[in-house]
């Protein structure tokens, strides 16, 4: 019970954000379109380019094509799902435009990896990075509906029926995805004891 008066808090609020940029096209409205979503987006671009700057410079591309379009938004999903796709369509079409090399390349600081680092030394920082490394293209050779239900789960920690939502399949089927993703990403990742059992 709890639970859905949140997500309904969650969906009025960006009704109320939306309306509020629409009608008056409001600063403080997009500074909080922006502030909610702005991480979200990043991520999803920064899974699909590899690259922390040009990430950012989408992200920033991305957040304006939001705002310049939403009028157009229908709510027959919800705003993240929508914002979701829109991101990754503009990604892939400003791959497909430019034919972006698939580079891993990511600033330490930005890291996805949640890597213990009790001890600093040269060669356990090498050893961080190499499993980060790894980690990102062992992701990124996933299929793409494996990759993507990893990453809303793993990452976004979004629950199977709203990945199901925005990839347009069953929930039994965002389940198998990310079952199938978790077993080949610890097969890849095997040296490093990274999936524990």
């Amino acid at each position: 019970m709890i639970e859905l008066q949140l997500k309904k808090d969650y969906l009025q609020e960006d009704f109320d954000i939306v309306q509020d940029w629409i009608t008056n096209h409001s600063e403080a409205a997009a500074s909080q379109l922006v502030k909610k979503y702005q991480r979200f987006i990043y991520l999803i671009v920064l899974r699909i380019v590899k690259n922390s700057e040009q990430s950012k410079d989408l992200t920033q591309e991305i957040l304006l094509k939001i705002l310049n379009s939403i009028e157009k938004f229908n709510w027959k999903s919800s705003l993240k799902t929508w914002i979701y796709r829109v991101a990754i369509n503009y990604t892939n079409s400003y791959l497909r435009q430019v034919k972006f090399k698939n580079v891993i390349s990511i600033d330490a600081d930005e890291s996805f990896l949640e890597i213990p680092n009790h001890d600093p030394n040269p060669e356990q920082v090498f050893r961080n990075k190499e499993l980060e490394n790894a980690f990102l293209q062992a992701l990124s050779d996933l299929p793409e509906k494996q990759r993507e239900t990893f990453s809303l789960r793993y990452f976004d920690d979004l629950p199977y029926n709203e990945i199901a939502e925005m990839l347009g399949v069953t929930v039994g089927a965002s389940k198998a995805n990310y079952f199938q993703a978790v077993k080949k990403l610890a097969k890849a990742l095997e040296e490093f004891k990274f999936f524990k059992e």
